[in-house]
């Protein structure tokens, strides 16, 4: 099958069984990295108080007299929840099937969802602030800032909390991210004025540490186990499916289960900034 004929994002994929264990096991439904601050130790068991802390960080910047926003990749749809419990009016944008049932569950007729890629939006809705929460790197930079300023009223926000790659040596073994001297002059070309920019890596990294905790001590023992017991009963299967797969298995063990995707290398290889822009 042709990879533009695939109906399930493996991405996304990815993202749901990522909030089916945080749900269960770290009481949370948030998606986005953590805030963890000098008083909040880099550990799992804080993960859910410092996604909590990532939202009150992005909540605490929205301007004064805001009452619309247009949340892009809402992913479960929980911030846009405290968003509405705060008093505004909220729209959301999902471009998946099953992140975007699942919001359509959390937030049922509380807003509208554009089950779309935001460059491919249709709407005459003007909002007060359009917010790129770790949706800002799936996006083609000028299809962001071009959608984003015909969709805000005058005088509105654009708010980008997300992740960049930086120009250092070496390969970075973390992927994602605009490029951020490139993302620095593309902005030059809009009618947008820096409000605000913060560098927030450090408070932010600890999260691929737990993340990578739990590749290496949870999900790594886990498939050595199914792997040993499925070539005890399908030996000539499993021998099979090795062979056939065997660059994307090893890119699959190169990516996730070397340990490189940490937080040292987060801070090396990446820098992650809250912009809060305001349209000119």
């Amino acid at each position: 099958m042709e990879k533009n004929n695939r109906k399930v994002d493996s991405k996304e994929v990815g993202l749901e069984i990522g909030l089916i264990f945080f749900k269960h096991f770290l009481n949370t439904e948030y998606l986005h990295y953590g805030f963890f601050d000098d008083e909040l130790p880099a550990d799992i068991a804080n993960l859910a108080k410092a996604q909590q802390n990532y939202a009150d960080f992005l909540m605490s910047h929205i301007p004064t007299g805001t009452k619309t926003i247009l949340d892009v990749g809402c992913g479960s749809g929980k911030f846009a929840l405290e968003l509405i419990k705060k008093g505004y009016t909220v729209d959301c944008v999902s471009p998946g099937t099953i992140l975007t049932n699942h919001a359509r569950g959390v937030l049922g007729d509380k807003v509208q969802i554009y089950q779309s890629k935001f460059e491919d939006v249709k709407t005459d809705n003007k909002y007060d602030l359009i917010l790129f929460s770790e949706s800002f790197q799936y996006i083609p930079m000028d299809n962001s800032f071009t959608n984003g300023l015909n969709a805000l009223n005058s005088g509105g926000h654009i708010m980008i909390s997300d992740f960049f790659q930086i120009d250092v040596e070496g390969k970075s073994p973390l992927g994602g991210g605009h490029n951020f001297k490139e993302f620095q002059e593309i902005i030059k070309k809009y009618p947008v004025k820096l409000i605000k920019e913060q560098d927030i890596t450090k408070e932010t990294a600890p999260t691929i540490d737990i993340v990578n905790g739990l590749y290496m001590e949870v999900l790594f023992p886990i498939t050595n186990l199914i792997s040993l017991l499925a070539e005890d009963r399908f030996p000539l299967a499993v021998k099979f499916i090795k062979w056939k797969y065997k660059k994307k298995l090893e890119k699959l063990q190169n990516k996730h289960f070397k340990g490189e995707r940490n937080a040292i290398n987060f801070i090396k290889y990446k820098t992650y900034r809250f912009h809060l822009f305001q349209k000119t």
